[in-house]
């Protein structure tokens, strides 16, 4: 699977991190396509993986779920730092900073308005 290939390219220590955020956004029940690029974890619809929906990356101090067009989610719990006019992430220090819940709310709306969405209503 792509989780498994992507595990062993990232810190020991994150490898839980990534195992838990992976599942929330599983939890989510969205029919992404899934593959490691970028140096990340990618989740898009239709292969477009230059317009991916939600991504999972490791950098030396987080574990970062970021989101293309993080910008237009509804950020209820302020978790979201803005990356670019567009793109924003949640960082993840430690493991128990997951709220797997809010995760998968999160991922959940980011695919309902995704551009790209098969089942995206008007």
């Amino acid at each position: 699977s792509p989780l498994e290939s992507y595990l062993p390219t990232v810190r020991e220590d994150a490898r839980d991190t990534v195992r838990v955020l992976a599942a929330a956004v599983d939890d989510a029940g969205v029919d992404f396509d899934r593959k490691v690029t970028y140096q990340m974890l990618v989740y898009t619809f239709g292969q477009r993986w230059h317009e991916w929906v939600v991504a999972i990356g490791v950098t030396s101090k987080a574990v970062n779920l970021r989101f293309l067009y993080g910008t237009d989610l509804d950020d209820p719990a302020g978790i979201l730092r803005a990356g670019t006019s567009t793109a924003a992430q949640a960082d993840y220090a430690r493991l128990h900073d997951v709220d797997v819940a809010l995760v998968t709310a999160y991922v959940r709306e980011a695919a309902e308005k995704h551009p790209n969405n098969p089942g995206r209503r008007p």
